[in-house]
């Protein structure tokens, strides 16, 4: 195709943006089937745990957007120790490039306890949202008193919707 033009620069697109455009479509493909695979093991994992709780949601094109579970220790864990809820997030240092989230809070031996994960799309306001509404329909919306957070822009804002009566701290 490149001879039949005269040269990349008459293509259109250059040996580097095919490169980039199948390597995005190889990426893509190992996705969807480590979703499939993962989405798996949560559904065999909430058929043998009870309180075993799992919510996902999908992009516009159908595919695995945000992820959030826990199990029944994560709960009663929350239960007893959820004055304090620290949300952080490791952002795009995974294979997928998609923030993983923790959310995490410190027993009365000074341990951590480890509340939920989610593995986000981005860090959006909406995607903020949809996680901490996941989290608390987890919870039976039991309300932290306090959320120490990074202070990233759109987690405050979800922070102050969907916590109005906790109080946010910085972390950093």
């Amino acid at each position: 195709m490149v001879n039949q033009k005269g040269g990349y620069s008459k293509i259109g697109f250059t040996q580097k943006d095919i490169y980039n455009q199948i390597d995005a479509k190889r990426q893509d493909e190992a996705f969807e089937s480590d979703s499939h695979d993962a989405l798996m093991y949560l559904q065999s994992k909430a058929n043998s745990e009870t309180n075993f709780y799992c919510r996902f949601s999908t992009d516009e094109k159908d595919r695995l957007a945000n992820i959030f579970w826990r199990d029944s220790h994560s709960l009663f864990k929350y239960q007893c120790f959820s004055d304090v809820l620290i949300f952080d997030s490791t952002y795009k240092t995974n294979a997928y490039a998609k923030p993983l989230v923790l959310f995490v809070g410190v027993n009365n031996h000074r341990v951590t306890c480890v509340f939920g994960v989610a593995l986000l799309s981005d860090e959006t306001v909406q995607s903020c949202r949809w996680v901490f509404n996941t989290l608390m329909d987890s919870m039976g919306h039991k309300h932290p008193i306090s959320i120490l957070t990074d202070g990233d822009e759109e987690i405050r804002q979800a922070i102050d919707e969907i916590f109005p009566n906790s109080r946010h701290m910085i972390y950093g």
